[in-house]
């Protein structure tokens, strides 16, 4: 009996799924609501809720979909085309700029995560122009362009920074990443000074950021400061043991430890 049940369960659990599948969605929220643990099933769902003559939420929808399944340059297509939508179509909508803007960000980000840093460019340069005062913004540019080694566009791109203690500055959820961002684009061009100042500030905003943590080690073995760079790179290691940043810490220190100049 106990087995019997069981069956039904999973009977039952895979009836549902199927249901959710077929039925078409009614509103963004109900099609994504169950994407941290299906995200297969909220594509099938949108693709049928497209069928059904959904229009812009569903294909929202299927671009989540797509980014939770790691196919990054199919959401950024389908953000491509939300953000392309004619202005007539788009007539009535007081927030319609606004959403414009927003797809035009998630299709860099997109992009980004495809690799693509001049389709980014391109959809980075659209958000901008739409709303052109955001520092998150500005960082998506800066980051499709040091895609494209053009690290002094990145630099140019974010432009003035906020100043951390004043209104818009270490209240900004995107300063601390614009200042690692600038610290790898100095290095890059050679500016490890300059780039090891943007690290420290990055760093006395956010003490524990393991991106920034690297990003001065990286810098520090540049400069030949050999004992901080390890100190730093010992950190992202053990605040992050199984992390990327952590398996590239270990990679420098065992650079380092080739070295015999280095220690």
């Amino acid at each position: 009996m106990k087995h019997a049940f069981g069956a039904l369960a999973i009977g039952s659990s895979l009836w549902a799924g199927a249901a959710l599948a077929h039925a078409p969605a009614q509103s963004l929220a109900q099609c994504i609501a169950p994407l941290p643990d299906t995200p297969d099933l909220v594509q099938e769902q949108a693709q049928e809720w497209l069928r059904h003559g959904g229009g812009r939420e569903a294909h929202d929808c299927l671009a989540q979909a797509d980014l939770a399944l790691g196919a990054y340059r199919d959401a950024a297509l389908e953000y491509q085309a939300l953000s392309a939508v004619p202005a007539h179509e788009r007539k009535g909508q007081a927030d319609a700029a606004e959403k414009d803007a927003g797809y035009a960000e998630q299709e860099a980000g997109a992009w980004l995560l495809a690799g693509d840093g001049k389709a980014a460019e391109r959809a980075a340069r659209l958000a901008l122009k739409r709303d052109p005062s955001r520092l998150g913004l500005r960082l998506l540019l800066a980051r499709s362009l040091s895609m494209q080694n053009d690290f002094a566009g990145g630099v140019a791109a974010l432009g003035t920074l906020p100043e951390p203690g004043v209104p818009g500055g270490a209240t900004d959820p995107f300063l601390v990443r614009a200042l690692v961002m600038r610290a790898a684009a100095y290095r890059q061009l050679g500016q490890n000074e300059k780039g090891l100042a943007d690290a420290n500030q990055a760093l006395a905003l956010e003490h524990d950021n393991i991106e920034a943590l690297l990003e001065r080690g990286i810098l520090e073995a540049r400069l030949a400061r050999y004992a901080e760079a390890r100190h730093d790179w010992d950190q992202v290691i053990a605040l992050s043991p199984d992390g990327h940043a952590a398996y590239l810490a270990r990679q420098d220190e065992a650079v380092m430890d080739s070295d015999p100049d280095q220690n």
